[in-house]
């Protein structure tokens, strides 16, 4: 298969899972009273919103920079994609799920985990495409800029933060929380250093 019907529908699915996340910010139902007050105790659907959007559009990038390297899609590729598909429009339902209970005491630690845990997913499976494409060399087009060893390296960071992110999440979730949000930086300013 031409990998440009592989990407023109997972495009589609990166654009329905970042537009869902807008969903989860809620407008706070205040009868009477102070609106910006109301909208202060909102913050963690606004912080939730930032990091799941940014590390949406991350995945997008990334999923360019790895199918540019690609000139055959084969039968695993399609369902090693599928399963990245699985854990990105996860994404939306956890971040709800985080910013509803961040707050909340012991149920902050369950969802988090699950936040954080979808994160995990969602690594492993680029891990996974990336890893394919290495050991299938006649899959891969020739083209200058980021590396797929590159990109495999900064996968494996990257899943070794959400990993000690879910489980610090389980003692500390704003900490895990925050771990997430390091971890949009790092990759933001990754992609500005290299040519994608």
């Amino acid at each position: 298969m031409k990998p440009s019907r592989l990407e023109a529908f997972s495009d589609g699915v990166f654009a329905v899972a970042i537009t869902l996340l807008v969903f989860n910010v809620k407008v706070p139902d205040v009868a009477s009273g102070n609106l910006g007050k109301s909208l202060g105790h909102e913050w963690p659907s606004y912080l939730a919103y930032l990091i799941s959007f940014l590390s949406i559009g991350i995945c997008w990038v990334n999923h360019h920079s790895i199918f540019d390297r690609v000139a055959m899609a084969d039968r695993e590729l399609l369902f090693a994609n599928l399963g990245l598909l699985l854990g990105i429009v996860a994404i939306p339902f956890s971040t709800s799920l985080a910013a509803t209970w961040i707050n909340q005491g012991s149920n902050a630690k369950w969802a988090i985990t699950v936040y954080c845990g979808i994160w995990v997913y969602t690594s492993a499976m680029y891990i996974l495409i990336i890893r394919h494409l290495m050991e299938h060399e006649h899959l891969s087009a020739n083209v200058t800029g980021v590396t797929l060893k590159s990109l495999l390296r900064k996968g494996y960071i990257g899943i070794t933060i959400y990993i000690l992110a879910t489980i610090v999440a389980a003692f500390y979730p704003v900490a895990a929380f925050i771990m997430c949000f390091t971890l949009v930086f790092y990759y933001v300013i990754g992609v500005q250093q290299e040519t994608v």
